[in-house]
């Protein structure tokens, strides 16, 4: 995930808090059964773009499930809240498929 959104180990260590050596040790696959699904998750979250300013944990697991939500939105309130989450997951495939804005790569 971090090649493809154009990363460096060094950017996606600072973005994690992590050391860099460690994750690289990690993408080496040294000692991955140690890794807590904590930090896996916030790995990843830190090859992806940042989370709009209304966001809060409680939104993160919404983007996993498929489109649209378990149900069809009963008010305008729940579509438009759908709608916001399909924007930051249209955000996060973009950022995978094309990697970060030119302006932002060392």
């Amino acid at each position: 995930m971090r090649e493809r959104a154009l990363m460096t180990v060094k950017e996606v260590a600072a973005r994690a808090g992590v050391d860099p050596q460690w994750l690289a040790s990690i993408e080496a696959g040294v000692g991955t059964h140690d890794v807590l699904y904590s930090q896996w998750l916030t790995l990843v979250r830190a090859t992806q773009p940042p989370r709009p300013d209304w966001w809060d944990e409680g939104h993160e697991h919404d983007l996993h499930l498929p489109p649209g939500g378990h149900h069809e939105p009963a008010t305008p309130a729940e579509h438009e809240y759908w709608t916001r989450i399909e924007r930051v997951r249209s955000g996060i495939r973009e950022h995978y498929r094309h990697g970060r804005p030119v302006a932002d790569r060392p």
